[in-house]
């Protein structure tokens, strides 16, 4: 029960982490909309426990993980004066440490109930 909560949770985050690539104009906007519907598909996935949302999940994970960190930089909240391959590797950590890394050990625990049990066929 714990685990759908968590997945409807994240939702509003995941959409607002996916809302950077907007900053790509039309492209990014025809973008944006893919990502949420794959944010929506994906979250009707997890909740019904199928067997490829896992895989989908860390794909939509590294989209999240992309938006997050061109939202860090290109807000420049720690106010650097410029950018460097440093700079951009603070933001990767510091979104991977908060973000990234929490869902995907969520999701990594809960990976035993993605996988059908084995029937044993009499005769074979």
């Amino acid at each position: 029960m714990w685990f759908k909560a968590f997945v409807l949770l994240r939702i509003p985050i995941s959409g607002f982490l996916l809302l950077t690539y907007v900053n790509f104009g039309t492209c990014g906007g025809v973008m944006l909309l893919g990502m949420l519907a794959l944010l929506v598909y994906v979250s009707i996935l997890l909740i019904q426990f199928r067997e490829d949302a896992l895989i989908l999940a860390s794909v939509l994970l590294l989209l999240e993980f992309g938006g997050g960190v061109l939202m860090m930089a290109m807000g420049n909240y720690l106010h650097f004066r410029s950018y460097d391959l440093l700079d951009w590797a603070v933001m990767a950590g510091i979104v991977g440490l908060v973000w990234t890394l929490p869902n995907a050990l969520v999701l990594y625990s809960q990976r035993a109930k993605f996988t059908e049990p084995e029937t044993n066929k009499p005769g074979l």
